[in-house]
């Protein structure tokens, strides 16, 4: 497969959500380490797989052809993002003040704060510290027990009613039923990521209704991203639709072979 400038972006992508995720190196079952992914789609610690391909050129996954180490994608280099002011506000966090300042008045009431930027949500934590809230925060750069901490922190402490996440590091395997309403604070293209990471909250031993908010700014770029949401939902349901009907079709030849054996 080669490798286009455009398909490099989406492996890098999907190579982050890895690291955020802290997922293992199939090969050696450690954290990922000088993480990598192939132009299959599959992340490994480098060292082990520059073994794999040495040994056998095929990827130990789906035995795609590896041929050499040339064909790893790195995750990108991060660029420190310069002149950011954390004390800045903008509509957007006044609405979401807003939006916490009306649940703090509700008994029981605990919010996730998602974003997929750790800048913005720097941004919210100040305004947060300054109003004073009191919060919890998950993300990349938290070890196993920091992570285990805030989890606690939003479960166990009643003073507790706000958790600012990470959208990729929550959007599997976690149970945030603590939480009973979900903000998400920008809007990413592929729908089933923010719709994995709401469900940390939706799901399974939630007892209280749970609410969920979009902020959207009007006229932005953010209008494009949710149309393309929206015809990734569509296409989805077109393909579900039509596996479905196929299932329907071949049940009901079964059946009618059935009915001429019984004739």
């Amino acid at each position: 497969m080669d490798l286009t400038t455009e398909n490099i972006k989406a492996l890098r992508d999907l190579l982050q959500l890895a690291i955020d995720s802290q997922e293992e190196c199939p090969i050696c079952l450690e954290t990922l380490h000088e993480p990598v992914i192939t132009a299959c789609a599959h992340t490994f610690g480098r060292t082990c797989i520059e073994r794999v391909i040495e040994g056998q050129h095929k990827c130990p996954m789906c035995r795609s052809e590896l041929k050499t180490n040339e064909s790893l994608v790195e995750p990108a280099v991060e660029i420190p993002v310069a002149d950011i002011d954390i004390d800045t506000t903008s509509s957007k966090t006044e609405a979401l003040l807003s939006i916490l300042k009306a649940s703090s008045k509700q008994d029981g009431t605990k919010t996730v704060v998602f974003s997929q930027w750790t800048s913005f949500l720097d941004i919210v934590q100040r305004q947060l510290l300054e109003h004073g809230f009191k919060f919890t925060r998950l993300d990349g750069t938290m070890n196993v027990a920091k992570r285990d901490e805030a989890i606690s922190s939003l479960t166990n402490d009643p003073e507790c009613a706000i958790m600012l996440a990470s959208l990729a590091v929550c959007s599997v395997g976690l149970n945030l039923v603590a939480a009973n309403q979900v903000i998400l604070t920008d809007t990413w293209w592929a729908p089933a990521i923010e719709d994995q990471a709401v469900d940390r909250v939706h799901r399974l031993g939630q007892t209280k209704e749970t609410t969920v908010f979009r902020l959207v700014m009007e006229d932005s770029i953010e209008d494009r991203v949710l149309e393309i949401q929206q015809r990734k939902r569509e296409l989805m349901m077109l393909a579900f639709q039509e596996k479905v009907s196929k299932r329907g079709n071949e049940k009901a030849a079964r059946m009618a072979d059935i009915e001429k054996l019984l004739k």
